[in-house]
């Protein structure tokens, strides 16, 4: 499938093609050879339909018939014409038959004739490294300092750090260290010395894929930032042409600068790799002595007494003041029948 059809290629070719469409025609010319001998043959068809003249047939006409008619004066035009749109026709479709065939038919010839040609050498695989260690230690406070200390032998820095220190637990250390790739075997190796190891696990993703991918993206987004650029420098149309030049300048910037982010992102990640170390101190439970004496505590039991008793009071109080008048006014209202009724019965 090419981005260009037959039909816009004869269009280009002959100058007659939008700017913005020009310009996508241009790049793919540079890069598909089937293209580019698409194009060749079609200039090649154009120079030899312009050079191709017919001749103006010689009747002899005896001077006792009549005149011939308009339609048989031009039968030899339209018999002209109709030959040079069925050439035309035959050799671009000819012409585009062969340049989708001749790539198939060379490689063939290629592969059966000449040696295999050595192989480009592969890539170097790009891996995001991470680990994770949990550790526990009798002594928290060297512990730590030791892990400073790992870290700035190392070249790495401090991501993210949290230190829990719980009233009836042992303290606690969760880390997210950056470390450079080359350095994280060495650093896990000196961390593992901190404490007792009870969890450790180390994964990679492989990124090199992407890798390529962003930078063929970055080098194509940048040619063709460079060729619009051209354009809007040499152009001389239309201002509405130039405004959406100037528009897809702006797009194609754009798109550079986020797979730039999205590119240094990566980078980073494959430079420094990621280490999550959690610290457990070990919990020695502690006796507890009482520090406050029996007068201190009936004196707040005492005033929790009173607080209550004044909770209570005062929550009567709202209830009454609340709910009293309609039980007032349903009082009233129902008295007199009940007591006639209790009349009666009795």
């Amino acid at each position: 499938m090419h981005p260009i059809e037959p039909e816009e290629l004869m269009a280009y070719l002959d100058g007659e093609l939008l700017p913005l469409r020009a310009v996508e025609a241009a790049d793919h010319l540079q890069h598909c050879r089937e293209c580019q001998t698409v194009a060749a043959d079609l200039e090649s068809v154009s120079r030899r339909l312009l050079d191709w003249q017919i001749e103006e047939p010689r009747i002899a006409v005896p001077m006792a018939e009549p005149a011939p008619s308009v339609w048989k004066r031009r039968m030899p035009w339209i018999a002209g014409l109709a030959a040079a749109c069925l050439l035309l026709t035959v050799s671009v479709t000819h012409t585009y038959r062969m340049a989708r065939i001749a790539p198939l038919v060379a490689v063939d010839q290629v592969t059966e004739s000449a040696p295999p040609a050595p192989g480009p050498q592969p890539l170097a695989p790009v891996v995001i490294r991470t680990a994770q260690i949990t550790l526990t230690t009798s002594d928290f406070a060297k512990s730590r300092s030791a892990l400073d200390d790992i870290l700035r032998r190392h070249g790495g820095h401090i991501g993210t750090l949290t230190i829990g220190s719980p009233a009836d637990a042992g303290q606690t250390l969760q880390a997210t260290l950056r470390i450079p790739a080359a350095q994280l075997d060495a650093a896990i190796a000196e961390i593992r010395h901190i404490g007792r190891v009870e969890t450790e696990q180390q994964g990679g993703e492989e990124v090199t894929r992407q890798m390529v991918d962003l930078d063929a993206r970055l080098a194509n987004a940048r040619n063709t930032e460079q060729r619009l650029s051209d354009i809007l420098l040499h152009s001389a149309g239309k201002v509405a042409d130039v405004l959406a030049v100037e528009k897809e300048i702006d797009r194609v910037r754009g798109e550079i600068e986020s797979m730039a982010a999205e590119r240094k992102n990566l980078s980073d990640r494959v430079d420094f790799a990621t280490l999550d170390v959690r610290i457990n101190e070990e919990y020695k439970a502690r006796l507890a002595v009482a520090s406050q004496s029996t007068l201190g505590r009936l004196r707040n039991a005492a005033v929790e007494g009173y607080r209550n008793a004044i909770n209570g009071l005062t929550g009567v109080a709202m209830w009454v003041l609340a709910y009293g008048p309609i039980l007032l006014l349903w009082t009233a209202l129902l008295f007199f029948p009940i007591r006639y009724a209790w009349r009666k019965l009795r």
